[in-house]
């Protein structure tokens, strides 16, 4: 860590080992340490003093871990590890720029500039972008080398669209049409049976209602009344 640089670094540096915080105490004077930094340092010695200021103290200082610096050591680590292991655009020529899509399809890492042409060209618009990855190879069927871009769940692992259990996708998504397709059908032929008996009653009524036999007409109504 102590091969960083920058300001942010040399304020987060102990002046003892000269590397970023571990465990920072703060003495009475206000100057930040390692903790085991330290305690080396007031090891076998009767007088307390700040490495830093050379200020001493009367009795041996009760030190305590300063836990906001250390959460700021922390993120600062954290951020320096991100930058230090990040995914590099895979087209710049000299200094390399982090790349901030990787491309499925084209299996390469772009930085902003070099990832242009996915955002405008029409035929590199359809390419599958991802968040920029370190290890591509994971994300590519290494069998068709195509996009790992559906899940098996018979298998329990991403597979391209290449792979054996595409005929059985296209053979179920067949199947769930046709049954759609008969369902429609058969809604269809219920439609049409109660249209036609509909008609059928219409016709018997139109033809009773030129007739004078009073007894049969109310016997007709009835039986069709019931069904």
């Amino acid at each position: 860590m102590s091969s960083s640089s920058g300001p942010l670094n040399e304020e987060l540096q102990c002046s003892i080992c000269l590397d970023v915080f571990t465990d920072p105490v703060t003495t009475p004077c206000g100057h930040n340490f390692c903790r085991t930094c330290l305690n080396k340092c007031w090891t076998n010695t009767h007088i307390c003093f700040c490495p830093f200021c050379y200020e001493t103290f009367s009795r041996r200082p009760d030190l305590k871990i300063n836990t906001t610096l250390r959460e700021v050591v922390q993120h600062f680590k954290e951020k320096l590890n991100q930058e230090e292991s990040g995914v590099f655009c895979d087209f710049c020529d000299e200094r390399k720029q982090k790349a901030v899509k990787s491309c499925l399809t084209c299996q390469s890492s772009y930085c902003e500039t070099h990832l242009e042409p996915h955002l405008r060209v029409p035929h590199l618009k359809k390419h599958t972008l991802i968040n920029a990855v370190e290890n591509l190879e994971d994300y590519i069927c290494q069998k068709h080398q195509r996009p790992l871009e559906l899940f098996c769940r018979d298998d329990q692992t991403c597979v391209c669209l290449s792979h054996e259990m595409q005929t059985e996708l296209l053979k179920m998504m067949e199947e769930q049409q046709k049954a759609a397709e008969k369902q429609a059908e058969d809604l269809i032929k219920e439609l049409q049976q109660e249209i036609t008996e509909l008609k059928r009653r219409n016709t018997e009524l139109e033809q009773l209602s030129h007739t004078d036999d009073h007894l049969h007409l109310l016997q007709v109504c009835q039986h069709l009344y019931h069904h």
